[in-house]
């Protein structure tokens, strides 16, 4: 039992030797993390601003000029222009000149000020980018409805009116993206950062002409394998701690949850990932071949873990195969940690498929590769 701890300890050592020992592969699991997540948290936003609103308005009352003067809400509105016809807007719409267009009744003020039916007014939207158009309509009716409120308690003449549900925001009250889609991006650098380091471990023994050696050497395949395993995954666990950091005290996002639970978390995690990787690897006969069997694998994975669409809104069927996708269940436990301090019982829920899927995928690697020995 000490003798095998020995050589899988001393394999390890090697695993770590060669990789930091080479300038690229250091470059990959310090620097490229590093990027794509300033590169995200700045680039990416699910936030609608600086929009450039067109307006046709046919009432000359007093109303729809107030009326629109809430509309100079910013970020969310850069300017708005106004047009002589409904055509010029429809028009400008078309061109891409502006994203969305108001327009404005002749009787807008007179319905506003009047006790008759209420006050319209219509909304055209650029649906090429529905879920833009989608979020700017939302902020088209609270302003427009803010308004309504606004002036039927002027017209009351100190009446009360009921202003409606007062809505509170759990979890990201200011419904910032960057805090709602930053837990789940360390999930998937972390992903890359260890596939990249253990897809090339086996491949890169064959192209350096060492992998003989390892067949000679008193090591048993499970040994190799377990080795290069925990070597793939503590690299790994490094880089996923150092994005963990910049997220926390870079982008002020703050871990609500169990530190140490994270960290469990993830080191289960990236034992199925790194042996997925392995399984790459041992199919491989060059590095070039692993690095196509990662960018097969990544793809299914990061769309399967409800990363950008939920996971409800899929087919049955497809909601079914994320089963077995780890990303999925790292995803879930990453979010609930950062957002909403999840209790354990809640995170052993993801903990448990997690496990399976990482005890099924190492076996499998070991399989694959004594096979591939054989």
């Amino acid at each position: 039992m000490f003798a095998s701890f020995r050589r899988v300890r001393r394999l390890f050592l090697k695993e770590l030797a060669i990789n930091l020992g080479m300038p690229k592969m250091r470059a990959v699991l310090i620097f490229p993390p590093i990027l794509q997540l300033v590169m995200f948290a700045y680039a990416v936003s699910l936030e609608v601003t600086n929009v450039r609103l067109g307006v046709f308005n046919m009432d000359a009352g007093v109303e729809s000029s107030t009326f629109l003067q809430s509309f100079c809400v910013k970020p969310v509105f850069k300017e708005t222009v106004g047009y002589r016809s409904a055509q010029e807007l429809k028009d400008a719409l078309e061109r891409r000149e502006i994203f969305a267009g108001l327009v404005i009744p002749n009787d807008f003020s007179a319905r506003v000020l009047g006790s008759g039916e209420p006050a319209k007014v219509q909304l055209l939207l650029d649906g090429r980018r529905a879920n833009a158009s989608a979020i700017l309509g939302g902020y088209v009716a609270q302003i427009t409805q803010s308004y309504g409120i606004k002036a039927a308690i002027q017209a009351a003449d100190g009446g009360s009116v009921p202003t409606g549900p007062i809505a509170r925001r759990w979890f990201n009250p200011n419904l910032l993206s960057r805090t709602a889609f930053m837990p789940g991006l360390i999930c998937l650098l972390t992903t890359t950062v260890g596939l990249m380091v253990s897809s090339f471990s086996i491949s890169r023994e064959r192209e350096m002409g060492s992998f003989e050696q390892l067949l000679v050497s008193p090591a048993s395949p499970s040994e190799i394998v377990v080795g290069k395993m925990a070597a793939a995954v503590f690299l790994a666990t490094c880089s996923a701690l150092l994005t963990t950091a910049i997220v926390i005290f870079g982008f002020k996002i703050p871990l609500q949850g169990s530190f140490a639970l994270m960290l469990g978390s993830l080191v289960l995690y990236l034992t199925s990932i790194v042996s997925i990787g392995l399984m790459i690897s041992s199919a491989s006969t060059t590095q070039q071949q692993s690095m196509l069997g990662v960018f097969l694998f990544m793809p299914p994975a990061i769309i399967l873990s409800g990363f950008a669409s939920p996971i409800d809104n899929m087919p049955h069927w497809l909601s079914a195969a994320t089963v077995v996708n780890p990303v999925r269940w790292e995803m879930a436990i990453m979010r609930g940690l950062f957002l909403r301090d999840a209790s354990l019982e809640k995170i052993g829920l993801c903990l448990i498929p997690l496990a399976a899927v990482a005890a099924v995928s190492l076996s499998a690697a070991g399989y694959m590769f004594r096979k591939r020995m054989e």
